[in-house]
């Protein structure tokens, strides 16, 4: 009777324990998680033993089974990773600093790993599993409900049948899951390597040539496919992420450009007003160039159209610094606000890019080319060259040709593409484009 109760005391206090443990596992793992801004996910994992060592006598074959399945689960994850035995066949599995995507495959490689057969005493035994999860912070941001919900969806994976796991979303549609995933995985996506930078090709229409393009920053998400700068960026500005995506664009190009003999073409980056408010931009951009012998001269820093803040001594003093170190710079956007002349004129700027607003609207009214032509004469007047993007097609193309604009930038010159196939396809684009020169066809 004492024996019984001591061993029913010691599994209980074993139980307590392990419960205390979780939960200051998971609170400081959710602490961490909070303070730097990272995913972490809570897993509830059930093994299903085989029936016949469902019997007295086989104690001995299901506490070594139990020892190897539990070898192979931590075997399974990472040191910074917690497991946490529940009961004989539940676990709970902490899982720090992870995306949902990678999650998976630390799930797909547990179940993997604890299904394979354990050769014991001469049998071979095999065992199911069924696992939940629950992700912080979309799924959830309390303890207990983390908890409670990857145990619920370890229930809707045993529906799927044996051996699979399935995750907590919510009520969540597939466009909110879709921007959820995008904001809890874009910091981890530079130093996973999942951004990529394309250029899309510049043309001249004065030399008729291909004299630059334009940078542009592109995320291949594991299980999203590609996310579009549209869906991203925003939130990189809330994340006070755009920084740090600056210089890595800024030093991909400068590496890329590194590695070429024949430097003549230019490369357009977008700075924002985030990087210009910066006290170490000068110093910083300056070390890249450096390190990989760039002149500033071969690179277009693409401003937004925000007047007001450039008049901001500080700012206006760092955009003049960096049009004295080389840069050519463009004001992105032109036409989409308000700006005064004054100001305007005391930018020292040599583009400005029309918002592609101006292209779509020109072709639903003529009468919109009143207001196009004088604008580009104007930039003319004080020695300014004018982008067009967003030319889709050869109309397009024509319209802004006779409008006698410098550049075309747009899916008709070319979609963005990797600096490979820019630096191979410049002769294909350029006399694919020259066919819209047709004498007829412009007239």
């Amino acid at each position: 009777m004492d024996g019984k109760s001591t061993e029913h005391e010691e599994n209980h206090y074993d139980k307590v324990s392990s419960i205390q443990l979780l939960n200051e596992r998971l609170d400081l793992t959710l602490a961490f998680s909070k303070r730097y801004q990272m995913s972490s996910a809570v897993c509830y994992l059930r093994i299903f033993l085989p029936p016949e060592l469902s019997q007295p006598k086989d104690n001995d074959t299901e506490t070594i089974l139990l020892n190897k399945i539990s070898a192979r689960l931590y075997g399974s994850l990472r040191d910074i990773d917690t497991v946490i035995k529940v009961n004989s066949t539940d676990f709970m599995i902490v899982i720090a600093d992870i995306t949902e995507h990678d999650c998976k495959e630390i799930c797909e490689r547990i179940i993997h790993s604890i299904s394979a057969p354990y050769p014991i005493d001469f049998h071979n035994f095999t065992i199911g599993s069924s696992m939940g999860i629950c992700m912080y912070p979309y799924g959830s941001e309390e303890p207990v409900e983390l908890k409670t919900m990857a145990k619920i969806q370890m229930y809707d994976a045993q529906e799927l049948g044996e051996n699979c796991f399935s995750f907590y979303k919510g009520n969540l549609n597939q466009t909110a899951y879709r921007k959820v995933i995008i904001e809890n995985d874009l910091p981890y996506a530079l130093k996973k390597g999942e951004l990529y930078v394309h250029y899309q090709p510049q043309y001249f229409l004065k030399e008729r040539a291909i004299n630059g393009a334009e940078a542009l920053i592109r995320w291949s998400h594991p299980s999203l496919g590609e996310v579009s700068p549209g869906e991203f960026i925003s939130y990189a500005e809330e994340a006070g992420m755009l920084n740090g995506l600056f210089f890595w664009v800024f030093e991909e190009v400068c590496q890329k450009m590194s590695s070429m003999k024949d430097r003549s073409l230019k490369y357009s980056i977008n700075l924002s007003v985030n990087q210009l408010l910066l006290d170490s931009l000068i110093l910083d951009i300056s070390n890249i160039l450096k390190r990989y012998s760039i002149q500033a001269a071969q690179i277009t820093l693409e401003i937004t159209e925000n007047i007001e803040i450039y008049t901001v001594k500080k700012v206006n003093e760092k955009l003049h610094f960096l049009k004295e170190m080389g840069f050519t710079i463009a004001l992105d956007d032109f036409g989409n606000g308000y700006f005064s002349f004054s100001d305007f004129i005391k930018l020292p700027i040599d583009f400005i890019k029309l918002d592609r607003d101006f292209v779509f609207s020109l072709l639903k009214n003529n009468k919109h080319k009143g207001v196009i032509m004088p604008i580009i004469q104007m930039a003319h007047n004080l020695e300014l060259q004018v982008i067009i993007e967003g030319i889709e097609d050869h109309t397009q193309f024509a319209e802004w040709v006779k409008l006698d604009c410098d550049l075309i930038q747009g899916y008709f010159i070319s979609e963005p593409i990797s600096f490979e196939e820019l630096t191979e396809w410049i002769a294909e684009i350029e006399n694919r484009v020259a066919l819209g020169f047709s004498v007829n066809e412009l007239q």
